[in-house]
C-alpha cells in the first residue's frame, strides 16, 4: 500500500501530545474510513470527517499502546465512545458502525485469515446494542 500524508495533527492522549498523520483515501486495496497505526504513528483516511478523527485516533492509541490483554479493540472502542459528548453518541455509533463493517469486508476479501477479524466483530456487536 502506497501512502501519501496530505496533514499532521496533534491529540492529546491521556495528558502526552501525540502526532498523527492524515492519509490520502486514493490507496487502494483500503477499507472505507480507513484508520490504522504503524511505526509508533496512528494514521487515518482524509475521507473520515474532521469531528471524528480524534476519537478514532485515540482508538488507535489505546489499542496498540495502552492496553494488554484480549478484547484489545473492543476496549479501546469502549474508552473512545467514552470520550464522545452524550448528545453526539448515537450519531457517533452509526458512523462507527459503518467504519467497521467496511474493516470486516476488506479483511475477508484480502486477509480471510487474519486474527483481527473477531476482535472487529465483537466491537461491531456492541456498536449495534447502542
Amino acid at each position: 500500500m502506497n501512502l501519501q500524508t496530505l496533514d499532521t495533527k496533534m491529540i492529546k492522549f491521556f495528558g502526552v501530545v501525540r502526532l498523527y498523520d492524515i492519509m490520502s483515501r486514493n490507496v487502494t486495496p483500503s477499507p472505507r474510513f480507513f484508520v490504522s497505526y504503524g511505526n509508533g504513528r496512528p494514521f487515518i483516511s482524509d475521507e473520515v470527517p474532521e469531528k471524528y478523527r480524534g476519537h478514532m485516533i485515540f482508538h488507535e492509541l489505546a489499542e496498540f499502546e495502552f492496553l494488554k490483554g484480549s478484547n484489545k479493540c473492543l476496549n479501546a472502542l469502549q474508552l473512545e465512545l467514552s470520550r464522545v459528548p452524550k448528545e453526539e453518541v448515537v450519531e457517533y455509533a452509526h458512523f462507527r458502525r459503518e467504519t467497521f463493517k467496511s474493516l470486516i469486508d476488506f479483511l475477508e476479501k484480502h486477509e480471510p485469515s487474519s486474527k483481527l477479524i473477531p476482535e472487529v466483530r465483537r466491537s461491531l456487536s456492541h456498536l449495534q446494542s447502542i
